[in-house]
C-alpha cells in the first residue's frame, strides 16, 4: 500500500514527531509498503492535494496540531482510512481541562483540580500542587510548585504570562505507570521511574534517563488489572480508534488518571512500543496492524 505519514509541523513537539515518523516510515518501508512523509508546516492546502495519491494516512505529530482532534476532522471528510480516532475523542481527551471534565462526568478519579488565572487562585488552592495548561503536551507546559517561593522560578512565570488555559491540581506521590491500547485491548502496564529527585518530565521522557519496567512490579496484580480496565474504558468512551496510552499515578491502592495520549510516541524506545514489545509484538508489526486495521475499519470509529 502507499501510505503517508504526516509528521512535522511548528508545536514544541515537533522534533520528537519527527524522529516518531522515521521509526514508522522504516518500519512501513521493511512491511514493503510504499511511504512518504509530510511535513504538516506545509499546511491544510497542500495535504488535502497528497491525500488522494495514497492509501492510508498515518499522522506521527505530536502536540495540539496532531492529537487536539482538527487534523482527525480534516481527515474524517477525506474519507480516506486513516491511523487514529474519532476527532471529538482527540479533542476532549487531549485537551486537559475538558479531560478533567470528562472524568468527572464518568466518575474517573483524578486529582482534585481548578481552574486559575494568577498566583492568587494557586496559593489559594494549596500546596504542593502542579501548574498545566489544557493545551500543553509532553511535560513542557507542566511546573509542580511547592511553595510561594516557586514562583520566582522562570517556567512558571512563563506560564503564568502565557494567557494560556491554566488549571492547578493537587500533586500526587505514587507509582506512576502507563496503560497502552491497541485495537481495542489492553497492553501490559508498564511502570516509570524518573531518576532518584526528577519526575517524568520531557527530558526524562525523551533522554532515556527514566527507566520503563514492564509489568509494572510494584503494583499488585489486582491494580494492574484496575487501571487496564479503567484505560480501556477511558479509550473505549472517548472512541480514540487504533491505538492510545493513558498515564495514571497510583497513590494508597488508588488509581489517579494523569493524561490521555491520543498519538503516543512512536519510536522504538517510546513507551506503547516498549508495552506492545512485552506482549511479544515486535516493532514492525505493531505499525504493521496499525495500518491493517485502519485500511479494514475505513473512517468508521
Amino acid at each position: 500500500m502507499k501510505i503517508l505519514v504526516i509528521t512535522g509541523g511548528t508545536s514544541s513537539e515537533r522534533k520528537i514527531s519527527l524522529i516518531s515518523a522515521k521509526a514508522v516510515k522504516k518500519a512501513l518501508e521493511e512491511n514493503g509498503h510504499l511511504v512518504k512523509l509530510f511535513d504538516f508546516k506545509k499546511g491544510y492546502p497542500n495535504l488535502k492535494k497528497v491525500i488522494p495519491d495514497f492509501d492510508v494516512i498515518f499522522p506521527v505529530i505530536h502536540g495540539e496540531e496532531g492529537e487536539g482532534g482538527e487534523l482527525q476532522k480534516f481527515l474524517s471528510k477525506s474519507k480516506k482510512p486513516y491511523v487514529g480516532g474519532d476527532w471529538k475523542g482527540f479533542k476532549k481527551g487531549w485537551y486537559k481541562i475538558p479531560f478533567k471534565k470528562f472524568c468527572l462526568e464518568n466518575k474517573i478519579t483524578t486529582s482534585p483540580w481548578e481552574k486559575v488565572t494568577k498566583k492568587e487562585d494557586i496559593i489559594k488552592f494549596g500546596f504542593p500542587c502542579v501548574l498545566k495548561s489544557s493545551t500543553g503536551g509532553s511535560s513542557k507546559e507542566v511546573s509542580i510548585i511547592y511553595s510561594e517561593k516557586d514562583f520566582k522560578k522562570a517556567t512558571i512565570r512563563k506560564l503564568l504570562n502565557s494567557r494560556l488555559p491554566l488549571f492547578v491540581e493537587k500533586f500526587i506521590t505514587g507509582v506512576e505507570v502507563t496503560v497502552g491500547i491497541l485495537d481495542n485491548k489492553v497492553l501490559p502496564v508498564l511502570e516509570i521511574i524518573p531518576p532518584k529527585g526528577e519526575w517524568f518530565d520531557y527530558k526524562n521522557k525523551y533522554s532515556g534517563t527514566s527507566q520503563e519496567i514492564p509489568n509494572a512490579p510494584s503494583l499488585s496484580l489486582e491494580l494492574q488489572k484496575l487501571v487496564q480496565k479503567i484505560a480501556l474504558n477511558i479509550h473505549k468512551k472517548l472512541r480514540l480508534g487504533h491505538y492510545s496510552r493513558i498515564d495514571f499515578i497510583v497513590s494508597n491502592d488508588i488509581a489517579y488518571v494523569l493524561e490521555v495520549n491520543t498519538i503516543p510516541g512512536m519510536t522504538v524506545q517510546s513507551l506503547l512500543p516498549k508495552a506492545a514489545q512485552t506482549a511479544g509484538i515486535s516493532f514492525p508489526d505493531l505499525i504493521k496492524k496499525l495500518v491493517e486495521i485502519a485500511f479494514k475499519n475505513n473512517y468508521e470509529y
